[in-house]
């Protein structure tokens, strides 16, 4: 099996849980939506898609098509072992948000509006090496909207 069984979660439940527990990342805070999603949120969503990459500003990278769930990436943004912790917490209590989910979000939360504040700060470079053009994009060009967007996910 490749990845976190699902066997037994209704993944309505799965979806919540995981985006409750998960960080803004980025450009992500200009759609961030601080709320807790419901069950009920997450099945209307799953009627639509079942992949998600972003999900109002939270970065998830996860497919909920299959009975197991690849976790490499959603731990990647969310930290080492954050699916697991997650699912581990729903099957205990059956709950897709409190505990530690909401912990995991308010701590993921702090660190990217730090980090997400140091790119602002940074400007766009372009310069060479050897025979290649180099393109570093930096956050100064909408630092000021972004700002704003980070001033309001503080506020939570």
């Amino acid at each position: 099996m490749n990845g976190i069984s699902l066997a037994g979660l209704d993944k309505a439940s799965v979806l919540a849980a995981l985006y409750n527990a998960s960080r803004p990342l980025g450009m992500g805070f200009l759609q961030y939506d601080p709320k807790p999603m419901t069950i009920e949120e997450a099945k209307d969503i799953l009627t639509h898609q079942t992949y998600f990459d972003y999900l109002k500003g939270r970065v998830m990278k996860i497919d909920l098509s299959e009975d197991s769930l690849r976790t490499r990436l959603y731990d990647r943004d969310n930290g080492e072992g954050a699916a697991e912790a997650v699912l581990g917490h729903l099957r205990e209590t059956g709950k897709v948000s409190g505990g530690g989910v909401k912990a995991m979000h308010t701590q993921g939360l702090k660190e990217e509006i730090k980090r997400t504040r140091d790119f602002a700060d940074t400007p766009t470079t372009f310069g060479t090496l050897g025979a290649f053009a180099i393109l570093q994009l930096g956050g100064e060009d909408v630092a000021e909207e972004l700002g704003a967007a980070l001033d309001r996910a503080e506020e939570v």
